[in-house]
């Protein structure tokens, strides 16, 4: 007896491990069917039955294909949602004892690795907005991350007074919608001299879009 493979529209060699073994069953089935049997009408009921396990066995594979990228677009999801800073965020800056009260920061973290936030008081006191950069700290998939910026201070006749760098460690919550760090900042005199050093605790949440109804 010849073994008969039967096209199944759709389904090669190279599709996924669960259509290739819907295909190896439907070719069982049909080697078994199709054995020499005597009878016009036993010949005829099982080409009907045949056609039937056929029809059954496309619709599972088409099933089992939707099942397969289905199960790849949310590994996708869960790998890509919140896996980084990229975004706007709103947040509250804590500073340690002996620093000023807390106060809310806005920020916005690029694809590329940029930065750019601004914070209460920051135009009273003749402060530009801050401007730096971000990256990932300790592997692909790790949710640790480095933030460094600077902030110009001036008088009011826009004579340089003071420059801020400010370090900040990001940890984002599994979610990825929040965060929360330690941070530190320097101040530094117009010449370049360190005047200041203090340390300060950092909480924010993603800004998610509203839309109208």
């Amino acid at each position: 007896m010849k073994k008969i493979n039967l096209p199944v529209e759709g389904i090669g060699i190279n599709q996924p491990t669960t259509l290739q073994k819907t295909t190896r069953l439907i070719n069982s089935v049909s080697c078994f069917l199709l054995q020499t049997t005597k009878g016009e009408n036993i010949m005829f009921m099982k080409k009907m039955f045949l056609a039937l396990i056929i029809a059954a066995m496309t619709t599972m594979a088409t099933f089992a294909q939707s099942d397969e990228n289905r199960n790849q677009a949310d590994k996708i999801t869960v790998i890509n949602s919140g896996a980084d800073l990229t975004g706007s965020w709103i947040g509250v800056v804590t500073a340690a004892p002996g620093g000023p009260p807390p106060f809310r920061v806005l920020m916005t973290f690029t694809k590329d690795g940029g930065f750019v936030g601004t914070g209460d008081g920051d135009n009273f006191v003749g402060g530009s907005p801050q401007h730096g950069v971000w990256e990932r700290v300790g592997g692909r998939e790790s949710r640790r991350f480095a933030v460094t910026f600077y902030q110009l201070y001036y008088a009011p006749n826009s004579s340089p007074t003071g420059l801020h760098k400010i370090r900040q460690t990001v940890i984002l919550s599994r979610s990825g919608d929040t965060w929360q760090g330690p941070g530190t900042v320097d101040i530094f005199a117009p010449d370049g001299t360190l005047v200041f050093s203090g340390a300060a605790t950092a909480t924010a949440r993603r800004i998610q879009s509203e839309p109208l109804p």
